[in-house]
């Protein structure tokens, strides 16, 4: 199923930021896609049943504290994204 998490950010990125943002987002499998918007102040995050708690870990990882989330999936969903049934998929970063 894919989805889209939507990310606010306190203030506008800078260029190192936007690239720390990618780097978090790269590190999952399950992410297809960044777009940044509103000036930097927000970025669009789409992907295969990604969890905001999984985008959160990896964006906390990289130094955003301070990052308002939400998901086009409800809440049950949202859960079982985490949930490592059946074979989780590797991703070569880069890719």
């Amino acid at each position: 199923m894919v989805m889209r998490l939507d990310l606010e950010f306190p203030r506008p990125l800078a260029r190192v930021d936007k690239l720390r943002v990618l780097l978090a987002a790269a590190t999952l499998a399950k992410c297809q896609r960044v777009r940044f918007a509103r000036g930097d102040y927000a970025a669009v995050v789409f992907g295969e049943a990604l969890s905001m708690r999984r985008l959160g870990e990896a964006l906390a990882e990289q130094g955003f504290a301070e990052v308002g989330m939400r998901t086009s999936l409800d809440e049950d969903e949202d859960q079982r994204a985490d949930d490592p049934a059946g074979e989780e998929r590797v991703r070569a970063i880069g890719r």
